[in-house]
């Protein structure tokens, strides 16, 4: 399984999802917003998810790729609107976790999931939202192989 995979499989799984609206990629600058001066594809629709790369390690034998998955929805300035966002988006998070784990693609790959933390937030990244962000590391076996490699 391919880096590219992997987002790949994130993208469809939100897509997938019944309550995701919205999926993103890149740098935290890259979240979009919702807000007067933006239009189109720049707008961001709520719930939104977005994956954020982080450091990714390599072994003679695996690859764990590591992303921040920020899930995040419009919320009342309220601690308890806040409170429910929070809890609503860390079970998006479950949701996301799981279709890639049990999915076809973690059957069709030898793909695992660890060291998954969860941290909930109300923040302003232009609106104010709230919810959770998920450090996942994922494992993909994938033996570097000499014999594949493109030198003479």
């Amino acid at each position: 399984m391919t880096y590219k995979e992997i987002v790949d499989t994130f993208k469809t799984l939100v897509f997938n999802h019944k309550i995701l609206v919205d999926f993103g990629y890149g740098n935290i600058s890259d979240i979009k917003r919702r807000s007067e001066d933006t239009i189109g594809n720049d707008q961001a629709d709520y719930p939104y998810a977005f994956l954020n790369p982080t450091t990714h390690t390599r072994t003679v034998n695996t690859t764990v790729y590591r992303f921040n998955l920020i899930v995040m929805e419009l919320a009342e300035d309220t601690t308890e609107s806040s409170l429910t966002v929070q809890s609503q988006c860390i079970q998006y998070i479950d949701d996301l976790i799981a279709g890639l784990y049990f999915g076809p693609v973690g059957q069709a790959f030898d793909v695992s999931v660890t060291g998954i933390t969860i941290t909930p937030f109300k923040e302003r990244f232009q609106d104010t939202v709230a919810g959770a962000t998920a450090s996942i590391e994922i494992e993909v076996t994938n033996p570097l192989n000499d014999c594949i490699t493109p030198f003479n």
